[in-house]
C-alpha cells in the first residue's frame, strides 16, 4: 500500500512538473507575445491617427485656392481671374470701376468690389495689391491739371479702390497696397479702341504670405 501511495505520489509530481513545463514553455511566451501585440497595436493606433491628420492637414492646403478661386468666378460674373494658389490676379476692367476721365468710383464699381472685398476680407492670409494701369492715351483738357500723366492717373484709381476697400469693407489696411503702372504693362493693342479699353484696368493680386 505504501508503494502505491508512492508511486501515486511521484505520478503526481511528474504531473505537475509537465504541466509547469508546459505552462511556462508555451503559455508564458504567448501572453508575453499577446502583450507585445497589444502595444504595438496601441502604436500604429496612434501612428495612424497623426497620419490622418497629416492627410486632411495637406488637402485643406491644397484645395484652399480652388475653392476661393472658383467663388470668385461665381459672384464677380465676366471678370477674368487668373494665377494659382501662390499668386491669384483679378483684373477688373476700368469702364466697370470709373467714368471716362475720372478717379470717382463708379455706382457699379462700387458694388462689384463690395462683392469682391466680402471674399478678400475673409482671406487673412494674404497680401492684396492693388494695380493701375491705363491706355496709352495722353491725359487731356481739365484733368490734365490734376494728373499730368498716365502716372498719376493710374496712381489715383488704385488709391481709390485701396481707400473703399479699407474705409467700405473693413480689410486691414496692413495687408493692402496701391500701385501705378501707368501705361506701360498693356495687355491689348493699344491702337484699337477694344485693346485700350482692355488695358485701362485694375488689377487685384493676392499673394500668400
Amino acid at each position: 500500500m505504501k508503494v502505491i501511495n508512492v508511486f501515486l505520489s511521484i505520478i503526481l509530481v511528474i504531473g505537475v512538473l509537465l504541466f509547469a513545463y508546459f505552462y511556462f514553455e508555451k503559455y508564458m511566451p504567448l501572453d508575453k507575445k499577446l502583450s507585445d501585440f497589444k502595444q504595438e497595436n496601441l502604436l500604429l493606433a496612434e501612428e495612424l491617427g497623426r497620419l490622418k491628420e497629416m492627410v486632411k492637414q495637406t488637402e485643406k492646403k491644397d484645395t484652399t485656392a480652388m475653392p476661393i478661386k472658383e467663388e470668385f468666378k461665381e459672384l464677380l460674373e465676366g471678370i477674368n481671374i487668373t494665377g494659382t494658389d501662390e499668386q491669384l490676379k483679378i483684373i477688373l476692367p476700368g469702364k466697370k470701376l470709373f467714368p471716362p476721365g475720372s478717379v470717382e468710383i463708379s455706382k457699379e464699381g462700387k458694388e462689384l468690389l463690395r462683392q469682391l472685398g466680402n471674399i478678400l476680407k475673409r482671406l487673412k492670409n494674404r497680401k492684396i495689391l492693388i494695380e493701375g494701369h491705363t491706355d496709352n492715351s495722353r491725359i487731356s483738357g481739365t484733368l490734365k491739371k490734376k494728373y499730368p500723366t498716365n502716372w498719376e492717373l493710374s496712381a489715383a484709381r488704385a488709391v481709390k479702390v485701396v481707400r473703399f476697400l479699407i474705409e467700405e469693407i473693413g480689410i486691414d489696411p496692413k495687408r493692402i497696397a496701391a500701385i501705378a503702372y501707368g501705361e506701360y504693362h498693356p495687355i491689348a493693342d493699344n491702337s484699337t479702341s477694344e485693346g485700350r479699353a482692355k488695358n485701362r484696368r485694375i488689377v487685384v493680386t493676392l499673394l500668400r504670405e
